[in-house]
């Protein structure tokens, strides 16, 4: 049996907080969990949405019915199946919406990535794999992925003021496996700043507000160099 492979044009969703203009100054491009859809997603930020704040949401390619043959659609990052090939597609997808993004702002514009659950270590791959610009990198409920070559990537990592979210309730992470990940990030030479908070699997809203006040003061340091 011989694998084929071809290239092909896909059309590609992703929503916004607000059109693009030259008066926005900072960037949040958040990558959502599995079984999410990027429309739904982007309202769990509502507290960040401000005249010079775009929030841009992308979507996974990979739509399905989350429970049997209808019903409630949901969207997929990839699956183990051909996952180099969709990993690189993913990434070449979301250079595409930086750039469409990054063309219509200010120049100066702060870029923030966000990765929820699934879209934690589709971020974090974006992030290492992309030679597109971001200053700062948050993850929310998610391990990072053990593929990468933190050797080489940390460096990289590290100048974004990388920031790890768990809740203290989440029902797919507990206290020990937390632990685990913050003994992972560490010996693979990542200064990420833990943050905690009380709820569980999911973007609060009082976190994003917090999260806010943080990406402002790296803005506000960013500014005066």
């Amino acid at each position: 049996m011989i694998k084929n492979e071809i290239l092909v044009t896909k059309k590609a969703s992703y929503y916004s907080s607000q059109k693009p203009s030259q008066s926005i100054n900072q960037v949040w491009i958040i990558c959502h969990g599995y079984g999410q859809l990027a429309e739904y997603f982007l309202e769990w930020f509502t507290p960040v949405f401000s005249e010079k704040t775009l929030i841009v949401a992308p979507e996974g390619l990979h739509r399905f019915y989350i429970k049997g043959f209808s019903g409630r659609v949901g969207a997929s990052w990839m699956t183990k199946q051909d996952r180099l090939n969709e990993i690189e597609d993913y990434v070449n997808y979301l250079d595409e919406v930086y750039l469409k993004i990054k063309n219509r702002v200010s120049p100066s514009c702060f870029i923030h990535v966000l990765g929820f659950s699934q879209g934690v270590s589709t971020a974090v791959r974006w992030v290492c794999k992309s030679k597109l610009q971001v200053n700062s990198l948050s993850l929310f409920s998610g391990k990072i992925p053990e593929d990468i070559d933190y050797k080489l990537h940390s460096k990289k990592l590290n100048t974004l003021n990388p920031k790890i979210i768990f809740g203290n309730n989440d029902e797919f992470y507990s206290s020990k496996t937390i632990d685990k990940e913050l003994d992972f990030i560490k010996i693979s030479g990542l200064n990420f700043r833990y943050i905690k908070f009380n709820g569980g699997h999911k973007v609060e809203k009082n976190i994003i507000t917090k999260l806010g006040m943080i990406i402002d003061e790296e803005i506000n340091i960013k500014n005066k160099f």
